[in-house]
């Protein structure tokens, strides 16, 4: 019987997933054709009183992974891979089965702070002091002894974080640590899991959101992992010039410069002065959800404004070496690769081993020949 009742809760969480993606997608779909009007919300401010829409997922890319969440919470059943990486899929980060049966399975340290003078070198010994050259990234869960509330959290410096908690350096905010400075640490059980002998990508952060999806961690008022991508990212995103066609987003502005080859120098300018990049595109830190997401590779996105920057810099002289290459694998026509100069594309056939350099590159492209397993040419 037991069983059964398993099995019907698992069909209704499952369902219920479903339902919502279903939902989802017929909106989106629904907005980008009936509504051609472009999107004036103005630009997220920090000092925004809006600003908690964002943090708790009322809007902006993290949206879809709220809702995934909050659903997932009332299921009440343990997160697998395909939760977890549905959720993550804004940021790019994803699990595999056994990864995550890896993380579940972390060796535990608990301690009780009511001794924490004496733990202190323990803890030490475990995760480092705050000026250690490594840092030892993992997870931290706090327990309220009487009422066993908890709080789980992740840092890739764990050892700067939980400093942080000691000495009360962090700011007054949610429901964990009004209570933490109330209460007293001598009130609290922490548990360590430090991850740093664990080659998997982002592991912190796959097994925070593990915990996040469990409801007796009451103490979190978010249910997504907050800002995987560090502290220094900043999400961004090109349209056309009125906002109605959205070339690319990402969560980091770096990926432009290093998908696109948009020097920082020139966003900066661009975002501060609202002026638009050769003539045709607007850089924006705001997601327009009535654009249309326009359905390009990367790999064609960068031709095209390759192409653009040809036609709009006609007096800007290139030398020899910034000269844009193409690259096909003979073995593999759909792995085509790109770089905006021959130095890159050397570099690229360096760090795969081969012994190569900028004048064979040059004869192999001009002859039409193979040069270690590819066909290249110019752009």
């Amino acid at each position: 019987m037991l069983g059964a009742m398993n099995s019907n809760l698992s069909k209704k969480c499952t369902l219920y997933i479903i339902l919502l993606c279903i939902f989802k997608n017929y909106v989106r779909n629904y907005s980008n054709k009936n509504n051609n009007n472009v999107n004036i919300n103005p630009e997220f401010d920090p000092n925004n009183k809006n600003k908690w829409k964002d943090l708790f997922g009322k809007k902006g890319i993290k949206e879809y992974s709220f809702k995934l969440a909050h659903a997932w919470l009332k299921c009440k059943e343990p997160a697998n891979t395909l939760i977890i990486n549905d959720i993550l899929s804004y940021c790019n980060i994803k699990v595999t089965d056994t990864e995550l049966d890896q993380l579940k399975n972390c060796p535990v340290y608990t301690f009780d702070l009511s001794y924490l003078t004496n733990l202190n070198f323990k803890i030490k010994d475990l995760i480092g002091s705050v000026g250690s050259k490594k840092q030892i990234s993992g997870i931290y869960i706090f327990i309220h002894k009487n009422t066993q509330s908890k709080y789980v959290g992740s840092s890739s410096q764990l050892a700067v974080r939980l400093n942080g908690y000691f000495l009360k350096k962090h700011k007054l905010t949610g429901l964990f640590l009004p209570l933490l400075y109330k209460e007293g640490l001598e009130n609290f059980i922490l548990k360590i899991i430090p991850l740093n002998k664990y080659k998997i990508n982002k592991s912190e952060i796959i097994l925070e959101q593990y915990y996040l999806l469990d409801p007796s961690f009451n103490l979190n008022r978010i249910k997504v992992v907050n800002n995987p991508s560090g502290s220094t990212s900043k999400q961004l995103y090109m349209y056309n010039r009125d906002r109605s066609i959205l070339y690319y987003g990402s969560l980091q502005q770096i990926d432009f410069i290093r998908n696109l080859n948009i020097h920082h120098t020139t966003l900066t300018k661009h975002l501060k002065n609202n002026t638009y990049y050769l003539g045709k595109y607007l850089f924006s830190r705001h997601l327009y959800l009535n654009a249309k997401k326009v359905n390009i590779s990367l790999l064609d996105l960068a031709l095209k404004l390759e192409k653009d920057r040809k036609l709009f810099n006609r007096n800007k002289l290139l030398n020899s070496i910034s000269r844009k290459v193409i690259l096909k694998d003979l073995n593999d026509k759909e792995n085509i690769l790109f770089f905006f100069s021959l130095s890159k594309c050397i570099s690229f056939l360096k760090n795969k081993g081969h012994i190569a350099d900028v004048k064979m590159l040059k004869k192999a492209i001009n002859s039409g020949s193979s040069y270690f397993g590819y066909y290249c040419r110019f752009v």
